[in-house]
């Protein structure tokens, strides 16, 4: 029984902690100096989710086409500003970074 109520018994959900604006725009300014530190200026395009991460929708891609060939695209918003986020393993948290060889085309913006 003990084996069935640990599988299948009621979970309860940690209290996420609330940040505030300043809080979110330091993440902001840490992730996208770190990311640029390796990946070179951030374009200024952000592709944003139609439904926010925050509530359930996609996470929003940020563009780096500006150090490799290609392009390079990475998430911000997996961690909350206190590191907290996706299950934790081996390395840690993470946000994700993702390559393509294709080159971003500005005049292929819709």
């Amino acid at each position: 029984m003990g084996f069935l109520k640990r599988l299948f018994g009621k979970k309860e959900k940690p209290i996420k902690k609330e940040f505030t604006e300043e809080e979110h725009e330091k993440d902001y300014e840490l992730k996208s100096e770190g990311l640029e530190n390796v990946l070179g200026k951030m374009h200024n395009l952000v592709g944003h989710a139609i439904i926010p991460f925050a509530i359930g929708g996609a996470v929003d891609m940020y563009y780096f086409p500006n150090h490799i060939k290609g392009t390079g695209f990475a998430t911000m918003e997996l961690l909350d500003p206190d590191g907290n986020g996706p299950k934790k393993n081996r390395i840690g948290t993470y946000e994700l970074v993702a390559f393509t060889k294709h080159d971003y085309n500005e005049s292929e913006e819709i």
